[in-house]
């Protein structure tokens, strides 16, 4: 089961693959933002990716629209869409 780490903070939370980056915030307790209920169009989920990128779901179309509107920064990913394949680190700027 891949492992996500939330900093700053010790806290982490295996999960299982497939599960999203705000499905796994929510469940070792870090508060996340949101106003769209998963559907990519808010972008207050968006997490910086410290570790492991390569260990997220591909970018599909909605969330790259998302990321191209927004101007996330080539290290954030909307924790709605980003599913979780392996093991990862991630921040926000509200934790």
């Amino acid at each position: 089961m891949p492992t996500v780490r939330f900093v700053p903070g010790s806290r982490s939370v295996e999960v299982d693959s497939g599960t999203s980056l705000l499905d796994a915030a929510r469940e070792a307790g870090r508060p996340v933002a949101q106003s769209c209920g998963g559907f990519a169009i808010c972008s207050w989920c968006r997490m910086q990716v410290l570790e492991g990128a390569e260990n997220l779901s591909a970018i599909e179309p909605i969330e790259a629209r998302l990321i191209a509107r927004e101007s996330f920064a080539a290290s954030e990913r909307a924790s709605c869409q980003a599913e979780v394949l392996g093991d990862v680190t991630v921040t926000t700027t509200y934790w």
